[in-house]
Protein backbone atom coordinates (compact mmCIF):
# COMPACT_ATOMS: atom_id res chain seq x y z
CA UNK A 1 0.00 0.00 0.00
CA UNK A 2 1.42 3.43 -0.76
CA UNK A 3 1.98 5.43 2.06
CA UNK A 4 2.78 9.00 0.04
CA UNK A 5 5.87 9.82 1.41
CA UNK A 6 8.21 11.24 -1.45
CA UNK A 7 11.43 12.46 -0.56
CA UNK A 8 13.66 14.38 -3.11
CA UNK A 9 16.88 12.12 -2.44
CA UNK A 10 14.59 9.10 -3.83
CA UNK A 11 13.23 11.19 -6.89
CA UNK A 12 16.66 11.69 -7.79
CA UNK A 13 17.73 8.26 -7.26
CA UNK A 14 15.02 7.11 -9.40
CA UNK A 15 15.89 9.68 -12.05
CA UNK A 16 19.47 8.67 -12.20
CA UNK A 17 18.67 5.21 -12.66
CA UNK A 18 15.91 5.55 -15.21
CA UNK A 19 18.73 7.70 -17.49
CA UNK A 20 20.92 5.00 -16.93
CA UNK A 21 18.67 2.30 -16.93
CA UNK A 22 21.40 0.67 -15.32
CA UNK A 23 22.29 0.14 -11.47
CA UNK A 24 25.97 -0.13 -11.19
CA UNK A 25 26.05 3.21 -13.84
CA UNK A 26 23.26 4.98 -11.67
CA UNK A 27 25.52 4.34 -8.08
CA UNK A 28 28.59 5.15 -9.80
CA UNK A 29 27.13 8.73 -10.39
CA UNK A 30 25.23 9.03 -7.32
CA UNK A 31 28.21 8.37 -5.44
CA UNK A 32 26.88 5.51 -3.58
CA UNK A 33 26.65 1.26 -3.69
CA UNK A 34 23.83 -0.47 -5.34
CA UNK A 35 22.03 -2.34 -2.16
CA UNK A 36 21.29 1.27 -0.94
CA UNK A 37 20.76 2.29 -4.39
CA UNK A 38 17.77 -0.71 -4.79
CA UNK A 39 16.55 -0.19 -1.43
CA UNK A 40 16.19 3.98 -1.78
CA UNK A 41 13.79 3.01 -6.08
CA UNK A 42 12.03 0.26 -3.30
CA UNK A 43 11.05 2.45 -1.19
CA UNK A 44 9.57 4.91 -3.59
CA UNK A 45 8.00 2.29 -5.49
CA UNK A 46 6.27 1.35 -2.19
CA UNK A 47 5.46 5.15 -0.88
CA UNK A 48 4.01 5.66 -4.97
CA UNK A 49 2.06 2.37 -4.59
CA UNK A 50 3.00 0.79 -8.12
CA UNK A 51 6.18 -0.49 -9.82
CA UNK A 52 8.23 1.84 -12.01
CA UNK A 53 11.51 -0.29 -13.54
CA UNK A 54 11.40 -3.81 -14.37
CA UNK A 55 14.41 -4.98 -13.58
CA UNK A 56 16.17 -8.78 -13.30
CA UNK A 57 19.61 -9.87 -13.62
CA UNK A 58 19.95 -8.28 -17.37
CA UNK A 59 17.91 -5.74 -17.99
CA UNK A 60 16.20 -2.39 -16.68
CA UNK A 61 13.10 -0.93 -17.96
CA UNK A 62 10.38 2.00 -17.27
CA UNK A 63 7.20 0.40 -16.77
CA UNK A 64 4.32 3.00 -18.24
CA UNK A 65 3.64 4.23 -14.39
CA UNK A 66 7.51 4.56 -14.57
CA UNK A 67 7.89 6.81 -17.71
CA UNK A 68 5.05 8.94 -16.43
CA UNK A 69 6.69 9.13 -13.36
CA UNK A 70 10.19 10.27 -14.47
CA UNK A 71 8.15 12.96 -16.76
CA UNK A 72 6.60 14.21 -13.30
CA UNK A 73 9.68 14.41 -11.27
CA UNK A 74 11.83 15.51 -13.38
CA UNK A 75 9.78 18.59 -13.42
CA UNK A 76 9.66 18.38 -10.21
CA UNK A 77 13.25 18.25 -9.66
CA UNK A 78 14.30 21.20 -11.74
CA UNK A 79 11.35 23.42 -9.79
CA UNK A 80 13.10 22.67 -6.86
CA UNK A 81 16.64 23.22 -7.41
CA UNK A 82 15.40 26.64 -9.56
CA UNK A 83 13.64 27.30 -5.84
CA UNK A 84 17.16 26.84 -3.98
CA UNK A 85 18.83 28.95 -6.18
CA UNK A 86 16.32 31.38 -5.88
CA UNK A 87 16.82 31.50 -2.41
CA UNK A 88 20.27 31.91 -3.08
CA UNK A 89 20.47 34.55 -5.14
CA UNK A 90 17.88 36.21 -3.19
CA UNK A 91 19.97 36.07 0.22
CA UNK A 92 22.61 37.33 -1.86
CA UNK A 93 20.50 40.46 -3.03
CA UNK A 94 20.81 39.06 -6.23
CA UNK A 95 16.82 38.70 -7.60
CA UNK A 96 13.73 40.45 -6.92
CA UNK A 97 12.19 43.71 -7.54
CA UNK A 98 12.47 47.17 -7.19
CA UNK A 99 10.42 50.14 -7.56
CA UNK A 100 11.87 53.57 -7.46
CA UNK A 101 9.82 57.40 -7.88
CA UNK A 102 11.55 59.55 -9.53
CA UNK A 103 11.41 64.02 -10.23
CA UNK A 104 10.75 64.40 -13.83
CA UNK A 105 13.99 66.68 -14.17
CA UNK A 106 15.82 63.34 -12.91
CA UNK A 107 15.28 61.73 -16.24
CA UNK A 108 17.25 63.93 -18.36
CA UNK A 109 21.04 62.00 -16.86
CA UNK A 110 20.67 60.49 -13.40
CA UNK A 111 17.91 58.10 -14.23
CA UNK A 112 19.02 56.68 -16.92
CA UNK A 113 22.74 56.47 -15.42
CA UNK A 114 21.17 54.41 -12.68
CA UNK A 115 18.82 52.04 -14.89
CA UNK A 116 22.30 51.58 -16.86
CA UNK A 117 24.60 50.22 -13.71
CA UNK A 118 21.40 48.51 -11.99
CA UNK A 119 20.88 46.47 -15.62
CA UNK A 120 24.34 45.99 -15.70
CA UNK A 121 25.47 44.50 -12.18
CA UNK A 122 21.94 43.10 -10.84
CA UNK A 123 20.58 41.49 -13.89
CA UNK A 124 18.27 39.38 -12.12
CA UNK A 125 16.97 41.76 -11.00
CA UNK A 126 13.36 43.95 -12.13
CA UNK A 127 13.61 47.77 -11.95
CA UNK A 128 10.98 50.05 -12.53
CA UNK A 129 11.45 53.61 -12.19
CA UNK A 130 8.23 55.68 -11.47
CA UNK A 131 7.85 59.61 -12.77
CA UNK A 132 6.25 61.38 -9.75
CA UNK A 133 6.33 64.36 -8.01
CA UNK A 134 8.14 64.97 -4.58
CA UNK A 135 5.19 65.21 -2.44
CA UNK A 136 3.90 62.12 -4.22
CA UNK A 137 7.12 59.22 -4.02
CA UNK A 138 7.02 60.83 -0.21
CA UNK A 139 3.66 59.77 0.19
CA UNK A 140 4.41 56.43 -1.68
CA UNK A 141 7.54 55.71 0.49
CA UNK A 142 5.70 56.45 4.00
CA UNK A 143 3.24 54.37 2.64
CA UNK A 144 5.03 51.52 1.74
CA UNK A 145 4.40 51.50 -2.08
CA UNK A 146 7.85 52.46 -3.51
CA UNK A 147 11.33 51.12 -2.49
CA UNK A 148 13.13 54.50 -3.35
CA UNK A 149 12.53 57.63 -4.42
CA UNK A 150 14.93 60.30 -6.16
CA UNK A 151 13.45 63.80 -4.54
CA UNK A 152 14.40 67.22 -4.96
CA UNK A 153 14.05 67.79 -0.91
CA UNK A 154 15.07 65.98 1.72
CA UNK A 155 11.00 65.57 2.89
CA UNK A 156 9.80 65.20 6.75
CA UNK A 157 12.08 63.29 9.26
CA UNK A 158 11.14 60.16 10.41
CA UNK A 159 10.57 57.27 9.01
CA UNK A 160 11.66 58.14 5.84
CA UNK A 161 15.49 58.10 5.46
CA UNK A 162 17.48 60.92 2.95
CA UNK A 163 20.77 61.01 1.81
CA UNK A 164 21.66 63.78 -0.31
CA UNK A 165 23.10 62.45 -4.21
CA UNK A 166 23.51 65.15 -6.64
CA UNK A 167 24.63 68.70 -5.56
CA UNK A 168 24.35 70.63 -9.17
CA UNK A 169 24.37 74.44 -10.01
CA UNK A 170 22.13 76.20 -12.33
CA UNK A 171 23.06 77.22 -15.79
CA UNK A 172 21.04 80.00 -17.83
CA UNK A 173 19.28 78.50 -20.84
CA UNK A 174 18.46 81.03 -23.29
CA UNK A 175 16.96 81.83 -26.83
CA UNK A 176 20.26 81.26 -29.51
CA UNK A 177 19.36 84.48 -31.46
CA UNK A 178 18.51 86.39 -28.35
CA UNK A 179 20.73 89.54 -26.56
CA UNK A 180 22.05 87.44 -23.90
CA UNK A 181 22.94 84.78 -26.03
CA UNK A 182 25.39 87.31 -27.30
CA UNK A 183 26.90 88.38 -24.18
CA UNK A 184 30.42 86.32 -23.45
CA UNK A 185 29.81 86.02 -19.96
CA UNK A 186 25.93 86.54 -18.66
CA UNK A 187 25.44 87.53 -15.47
CA UNK A 188 22.53 87.56 -12.63
CA UNK A 189 22.20 91.56 -12.99
CA UNK A 190 21.68 90.88 -16.69
CA UNK A 191 18.12 89.15 -15.84
CA UNK A 192 16.97 91.71 -14.13
CA UNK A 193 13.56 92.84 -16.01
CA UNK A 194 14.72 90.42 -18.30
CA UNK A 195 11.97 88.32 -19.80
CA UNK A 196 12.17 85.15 -17.90
CA UNK A 197 10.25 81.70 -17.86
CA UNK A 198 9.80 80.44 -14.11
CA UNK A 199 8.74 77.67 -12.58
CA UNK A 200 5.19 77.37 -10.68
CA UNK A 201 4.32 76.93 -7.04
CA UNK A 202 2.00 74.67 -7.17
CA UNK A 203 4.01 71.92 -8.82
CA UNK A 204 7.87 73.09 -9.50
CA UNK A 205 7.58 74.82 -5.68
CA UNK A 206 11.46 73.40 -4.95
CA UNK A 207 13.12 75.67 -7.94
CA UNK A 208 10.61 78.32 -7.50
CA UNK A 209 11.86 78.88 -3.95
CA UNK A 210 15.54 78.63 -4.82
CA UNK A 211 15.05 81.19 -7.58
CA UNK A 212 13.19 83.54 -5.34
CA UNK A 213 16.00 83.24 -2.54
CA UNK A 214 18.48 83.77 -5.63
CA UNK A 215 17.07 86.98 -6.64
CA UNK A 216 16.63 88.40 -3.65
CA UNK A 217 20.18 87.97 -2.65
CA UNK A 218 21.38 89.54 -5.78
CA UNK A 219 18.82 92.46 -5.51
CA UNK A 220 17.02 91.68 -9.12
CA UNK A 221 13.82 91.28 -10.42
CA UNK A 222 13.41 89.61 -13.69
CA UNK A 223 9.99 90.34 -15.78
CA UNK A 224 8.69 86.20 -15.49
CA UNK A 225 6.05 85.69 -18.43
CA UNK A 226 5.43 82.03 -17.60
CA UNK A 227 5.22 79.70 -15.17
CA UNK A 228 6.16 76.37 -15.51
CA UNK A 229 6.43 73.11 -13.63
CA UNK A 230 8.39 70.82 -15.69
CA UNK A 231 12.02 71.56 -16.44
CA UNK A 232 11.34 70.22 -20.55
CA UNK A 233 8.38 72.69 -20.97
CA UNK A 234 10.29 75.34 -19.13
CA UNK A 235 13.13 75.09 -21.92
CA UNK A 236 11.19 74.56 -25.30
CA UNK A 237 9.12 77.93 -24.25
CA UNK A 238 13.01 79.43 -23.90
CA UNK A 239 13.40 77.65 -27.35
CA UNK A 240 10.71 79.76 -28.99
CA UNK A 241 12.41 82.93 -27.63
CA UNK A 242 9.56 83.63 -24.60
CA UNK A 243 12.51 84.49 -22.30
CA UNK A 244 15.64 82.92 -20.37
CA UNK A 245 15.91 80.55 -17.24
CA UNK A 246 17.76 79.47 -15.02
CA UNK A 247 17.86 75.33 -14.93
CA UNK A 248 19.71 72.17 -13.06
CA UNK A 249 22.91 71.78 -14.97
CA UNK A 250 21.92 67.82 -15.98
CA UNK A 251 18.97 70.04 -18.06
CA UNK A 252 21.62 71.22 -20.23
CA UNK A 253 21.63 67.89 -21.91
CA UNK A 254 18.58 69.00 -24.14
CA UNK A 255 19.27 70.21 -27.31
CA UNK A 256 16.90 72.39 -29.35
CA UNK A 257 16.91 74.32 -32.62
CA UNK A 258 16.92 77.66 -30.73
CA UNK A 259 18.29 77.02 -27.47
CA UNK A 260 21.69 77.04 -25.84
CA UNK A 261 23.76 77.35 -22.48
CA UNK A 262 25.78 79.75 -20.55
CA UNK A 263 27.70 79.52 -17.35
CA UNK A 264 26.64 81.56 -15.08
CA UNK A 265 28.16 82.34 -11.13
CA UNK A 266 25.83 82.31 -8.90
CA UNK A 267 26.57 81.76 -5.42
CA UNK A 268 27.14 78.04 -3.82
CA UNK A 269 24.33 77.81 -1.92
CA UNK A 270 21.84 78.11 -4.79
CA UNK A 271 22.40 74.87 -5.88
CA UNK A 272 19.41 71.87 -7.42
CA UNK A 273 20.25 69.26 -5.74
CA UNK A 274 18.86 65.46 -5.67
CA UNK A 275 18.13 62.87 -2.57
CA UNK A 276 18.12 59.48 -2.48
CA UNK A 277 15.16 58.77 -0.29
CA UNK A 278 13.80 55.27 1.31
CA UNK A 279 11.11 54.02 3.53
CA UNK A 280 9.56 51.11 5.38
CA UNK A 281 10.08 48.91 2.28
CA UNK A 282 13.93 50.10 2.34
CA UNK A 283 15.44 46.77 4.24
CA UNK A 284 17.39 44.06 3.48
CA UNK A 285 20.41 42.97 1.12
CA UNK A 286 18.90 43.99 -2.26
CA UNK A 287 17.70 47.14 -0.65
CA UNK A 288 21.27 47.91 0.56
CA UNK A 289 22.99 47.02 -2.83
CA UNK A 290 20.86 48.83 -5.26
CA UNK A 291 20.99 51.96 -2.89
CA UNK A 292 25.12 51.42 -3.06
CA UNK A 293 24.91 51.15 -7.17
CA UNK A 294 22.76 54.08 -7.30
CA UNK A 295 25.73 56.50 -5.18
CA UNK A 296 28.46 54.88 -6.96
CA UNK A 297 26.08 55.85 -10.06
CA UNK A 298 25.92 59.19 -9.47
CA UNK A 299 28.94 59.88 -7.97
CA UNK A 300 30.88 60.74 -10.87
CA UNK A 301 28.52 63.01 -12.52
CA UNK A 302 30.59 66.32 -13.47
CA UNK A 303 29.73 70.02 -12.54
CA UNK A 304 30.96 71.81 -15.48
CA UNK A 305 31.88 70.37 -18.68
CA UNK A 306 28.37 70.15 -20.57
CA UNK A 307 27.53 73.46 -21.07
Amino acid sequence: MANGKVDLHQMRCFVCVAEELNFRRAAERLNMTQPPLSRQITLLEHAVGVQLLERNNHVVRLTAAGRNFFASVTDILERSEFAILSARQAERGEVGSIEMGFVPSAAFEFVPRIVAAIAEQLPGVSFSPIEMMSYEIVEALRAGRLDFGLTRSRGPAGPIQAMRVINEPFVLALPANGALAALAAPTLDDLDGADFIGYSSERGGYLRTLHEGLFATAGITPRVVLELSQTHAVLAMVDRGLGAALVPLSASMVHMANLTYRTIRIPTRFRSEIYLSSGARGAGVLHDRVRDIIRVALSDVEDAKRV
